[in-house]
C-alpha cells in the first residue's frame, strides 16, 4: 500500500525500508544519532537491525519519500524496551527530517504502521517517548505508566487496534 499525499507541493509515498535498501545506511544514522549514541548503543547494531527489516513479519521499516529521498522513518518491532520486557509489538523510531517537520508526515507514519500492525493479526501497540506524547494522544494513544529512560522521563503509551471491515 503506497500513500501519496500532497506535502508542501510535492507528492509523498511511504515504502517499506526493504524495497530502498540503500536508504538502510540513512535510517541506521537517524535512528543511531537520535538514540543509540545516548544509550550505549552502536552504530553497527543500529544498522543490521534495518538491514533486517520485511513486510512480512517485525522488525518492519516504513519509509516517507519525497522527490525520491527518505524525509522520515517508523518502525514496528517485537521489542523496544528492556523495562518492560512483556510488553509487545512496538511502534519505535518515529524519526522525521528536521527539513520535513510539521507537513503531517509523523502522523501519516503512524497511521500507516498502525495498518501495517493490523495486517499482521496484532491487537495493540506500545511505544515509549520522552517528547512527543501529544503527538501520540492526536493519534489515538493514551499514557499507561511513566518510566525512565536512557533519555530521561518519559511516557509509556499503548494504543488498540481497531479492524478494518
Amino acid at each position: 500500500m503506497t500513500e501519496k499525499p500532497m506535502v508542501a507541493g510535492a507528492p509523498l509515498t511511504i515504502e517499506y525500508l526493504e524495497r530502498y535498501p540503500n536508504f538502510i545506511s540513512i535510517c541506521a544514522s537517524w535512528s543511531f544519532g537520535q538514540w543509540g549514541c545516548q544509550s550505549n548503543g552502536s552504530y553497527e547494531r543500529t544498522r543490521a537491525e534495518f538491514e533486517t527489516a520485511t513486510k512480512s513479519s517485525m522488525p518492519l521499516t516504513l519509509v516517507a519519500i519525497e522527490n525520491a529521498l527518505p524525509v522520515g522513518m517508523v518502525t514496528l518491532a517485537a521489542r523496544d524496551f528492556d523495562g518492560k520486557p512483556h510488553l509487545s509489538p512496538w511502534l519505535k523510531s518515529l524519526f522525521v527530517h528536521p527539513f520535513h517537520r510539521k507537513k503531517g508526515i509523523a502522523t501519516l507514519l503512524i497511521e500507516r504502521l498502525e495498518h501495517e500492525a493490523l495486517r499482521l493479526c496484532l491487537k495493540s501497540l506500545y511505544l515509549i517517548t520522552e517528547d512527543a506524547r501529544l503527538l501520540y494522544e492526536k493519534s489515538g494513544w493514551r499514557a499507561i505508566d511513566h518510566v525512565q529512560t536512557s533519555h530521561g522521563e518519559a511516557a509509556l503509551m499503548k494504543k488498540a487496534l481497531l479492524p478494518l471491515n
